[in-house]
């Protein structure tokens, strides 16, 4: 799950740095999308504005939790002058959903030991603790370990000093031990939230995050363009624009409510997978 921590020259984030979304485009995060020009694009229309749905319950996080989690996803998708940001977007509420599912609960998840401290990577999830678990041990450690380094909570600091505290999470600079153990280092946990944040950026509306097709609008996906029965295959390997790149539109209410079923993080098995439920072998 580590990830080689990056440089400058790879567009992300360094110490002092705010992260962008041109970092990310860079890395690859929405690699083979074209991108559309940002600015009116991505307002909200106000017609947008007065369908909006008053914010869900969260299932999982804590008041607390939630915004920590919300905070530090602004600093990886901001809301700056190409639109809005992960705040807007509602991540924090995709996070929670999930955290709060079979993934986060971890029922595909083998959970019984033997583990063990891999030299490098591929061994899979190596710790007996599910991502909820993960997520509600990391998250008081990294608060310790912001307001000792900075002498104020997250939501408190500076862009710069928030960006400088993920990048300690991304490097492996900031120490934060969980479970009594550090082999889930800093670097993995940077590593999974930054793909739950890309996820709640750009997934269906469907899973809570993407709101009002924000993260769509910015890349230029046209979400499922068979509701206007468009021929979207001509414009794939066209030089054409799609004319609706900066309109797209969320799944038909029953086909994402069968998604949403039916996904990975609804599904699988009621515990965590361990020597009595997983019969299987290498």
């Amino acid at each position: 799950m580590s990830e080689k921590p990056t440089t400058a020259n790879d567009g992300e984030a360094t110490p002092g740095r705010r992260m962008t979304r041109l970092g990310l485009l860079r890395r690859g995060a929405v690699a083979g999308v074209s991108g559309v020009a940002a600015g009116s694009l991505l307002q909200i229309s106000p017609a947008e504005a007065a369908q909006e749905a008053p914010p869900p319950a969260l299932q999982f996080l804590t008041h607390w939790e939630f915004d920590f989690v919300t905070a530090m996803a602004e600093t990886i998708w901001p809301t700056d002058s190409l639109g809005p940001g992960a705040r807007e977007a509602g991540v924090g509420y995709y996070i929670d959903g999930q955290l709060a599912g079979s993934w986060g609960q971890g029922h595909r998840i083998y959970l019984n030991g033997p583990f063990f401290t891999p030299a490098d990577t591929g061994h899979g999830w190596q710790i007996p603790m599910t991502p909820a678990d993960v997520y509600r041990a990391f998250l008081p450690g990294f608060d310790q370990y912001v307001r000792t380094t900075f002498g104020k909570p997250y939501a408190g600091l500076t862009a710069d000093q928030q960006t400088t505290a993920l990048t300690a999470l991304q490097t492996g600079k900031a120490t934060i031990p969980i479970g009594g153990t550090t082999s889930f280092a800093s670097s993995d946990f940077f590593t999974l939230f930054r793909e739950n944040v890309l996820e709640g950026m750009l997934a269906d509306p469907a899973y809570g995050g993407n709101k009002n097709m924000v993260g769509w609008k910015h890349v230029g996906f046209p979400g499922d363009p068979m509701r206007r029965g468009d021929p979207y295959h001509n414009y794939i390997f066209s030089k054409k624009g799609y004319p609706f790149a900066n309109k797209p539109l969320p799944l038909m209410p029953k086909y994402a409510e069968q998604g949403v079923a039916t996904s990975a993080a609804a599904t699988g098995s009621k515990m965590p997978a361990n020597s009595a439920t997983n019969k299987g072998g290498m």
